[in-house]
């Protein structure tokens, strides 16, 4: 059997010659804190999951990646405003659940990457480097392998094979995973990889719920994570974890040569797993990270209150879900100011050599290039309404094209049509929709055309729609498995 080169040199170099024992990478004690160009602080990040759903790559619904004109001024935006909410950490997902890269074969063996990869990769690192930004990359959700089907020729998840097989994880791991760390390299904007988010929803021995998610037994996850840290070890600078899905869940990663754990919190664990304990009460034997948070909405937390919590136990960090997704959990106009006082009050361990303190004044964010706010919906099962401000800021006449449909089959034709003239301030619309059916999920996604019909932005899930006792009902919680089939605690950031 062909042997992967790259592993058997970082295990070589971690034998001790002689001794018969081997020394996991990274720090080797417990620690309250992370290192940054040789530096101690406390992480103080931000998940910004993604703009587009696919922002590294292009796939048949098109390109919208990092690079493209359109998104690539949105993001500039975006860092603009996290950085100037005193941000210095933010917490990217890169390919998700595959529906823009990897390539793979007929065969389900990985081929590469997609045409458009690197280019949003350097665009990205540009970005992060341009607003005094660091990253953590997320590469995959469980959403990977725990969820599998097609929508108009794009096929979402379905990768268990990659995990569970050796030759196809092997094909995952030298021809997709280990080109992007080459590529990567030495730079200095990224800080760690997060190898998968929350996979403990698709390990069949860690996940007893009846949720419609596939799952793939924990020793086959186990062997791909070791095989991933192994490569960021031996070709990048970078750090390595997991995001736990619970906190329970960490220690299923030891001995695997991660450099710190982590886990996501929200209220549905309180009860079982309250936040406010210490992390050395884990008996683990890396620093310890807060993955995930709700930075706007915790009945039990303010955000500032789980950021305390986090620095006080002895956490080495804690990333607030999040910038920029329409859910329950984040209105980062809501927390922004609340963020930038904190850090200010804990600029000494939480600055990350970044630039110099931001202002203590109010933060003033700018508004996206696009945008759609305020969503309402309206009427009866044959006749949906929406309601919505939508703004453009670049003056002219525009296309907008609106989408209803079911969740789980993806979109189809236009539900309605408006040519609208922006001047930059958002305009007030109402927009008939159609019929939809009790007992299923409807996304409205909506695109803006140019006067010759060229897409400029894709808003997809500008609302999430059910209806109840006859009356539709507008969701908060984010579909994240497109396939529909999720259900239960983690279904929407999983």
């Amino acid at each position: 059997m062909r042997r992967v080169k790259w592993l058997l040199v970082a295990l070589a170099a971690a034998f001790l010659a002689g001794s018969g024992t081997w020394l996991l990478p990274g720090p080797p004690t417990f620690s309250s804190r992370l290192a940054v160009d040789g530096r101690p602080y406390f992480w103080a990040g931000v998940n910004y999951p993604y703009k587009t759903e696919q922002d590294f790559g292009a796939n048949a619904w098109g390109y919208s990646g990092v690079a493209q004109p359109t998104t690539y001024k949105e993001i500039d935006t975006d860092f603009a405003n996290l950085a100037a909410s005193g941000v210095r950490i933010v917490k990217w997902r890169v390919f998700n659940d595959g529906r823009s890269g990897p390539l793979f074969d007929p065969n389900g063996y990985a081929t590469g990457l997609d045409s458009h990869f690197y280019q949003d990769l350097d665009a990205a690192l540009t970005l992060a480097h341009r607003h005094g930004l660091y990253l953590v990359l997320t590469l995959f959700n469980s959403g990977f392998w725990t969820t599998e089907c097609t929508q108009q020729d794009v096929h979402l998840g379905g990768h268990a094979d990659s995990i569970v097989d050796p030759a196809k994880r092997e094909a995952l791991i030298e021809n997709a995973i280990i080109p992007m760390l080459r590529r990567i390299g030495s730079n200095d904007r990224v800080l760690a990889f997060e190898i998968i988010a929350e996979p403990e929803w698709g390990v069949v021995e860690l996940n007893h719920q009846q949720d419609n998610r596939l799952k793939v037994p924990l020793a086959d996850v186990r062997a791909f994570v070791e095989q991933v840290t192994a490569a960021i070890h031996y070709y990048t600078r970078a750090l390595a974890t997991v995001e736990s899905n619970r906190a329970s869940n960490m220690t299923v990663w030891r001995g695997l040569g991660l450099d710190y754990y982590s886990f996501s919190w929200y209220d549905w664990l309180q009860p079982w797993e309250p936040l406010n304990r210490p992390a050395s009460s884990f008996h683990l034997d890396r620093p310890i990270v807060l993955g995930e948070f709700p930075s706007n909405g915790s009945k039990y937390y303010s955000l500032s209150q789980i950021y305390d919590i986090a620095l006080k136990q002895g956490y080495a960090g804690a990333f607030a879900w999040s910038y920029g997704n329409p859910d329950e959990y984040s209105n980062w106009s809501n927390v922004a100011d609340v963020y930038l006082e904190w850090m200010n009050t804990h600029w000494s361990v939480a600055d990350v050599v970044g630039p110099a303190r931001p202002p203590a004044a109010p933060v003033a964010l700018k508004p996206p290039p696009y945008d759609f706010q305020d969503v309402k919906v309206s009427g009866e099962p044959d006749g949906l309404w929406l309601q919505a401000a939508v703004r453009v800021a670049s003056p002219g006449t525009y296309h907008l094209q609106w989408f209803l449909y079911d969740a789980s089959n993806g979109p189809g034709s236009a539900a309605a049509e408006q040519t609208l003239s922006f001047a930059g301030t958002p305009l007030q619309l109402t927009v008939p929709l159609g019929g939809i059916a009790q007992g299923k999920t409807y996304k409205v996604s909506m695109g803006v055309f140019d006067r010759g019909y060229h897409l400029i932005k894709w808003f997809d899930s500008v609302a999430v729609v059910q209806l109840a006792g006859g009356v539709p009902q507008l969701q908060t919680k984010v579909v994240e498995d497109p396939c529909g089939r999720e259900t239960g605690p983690g279904a929407a950031n999983g």
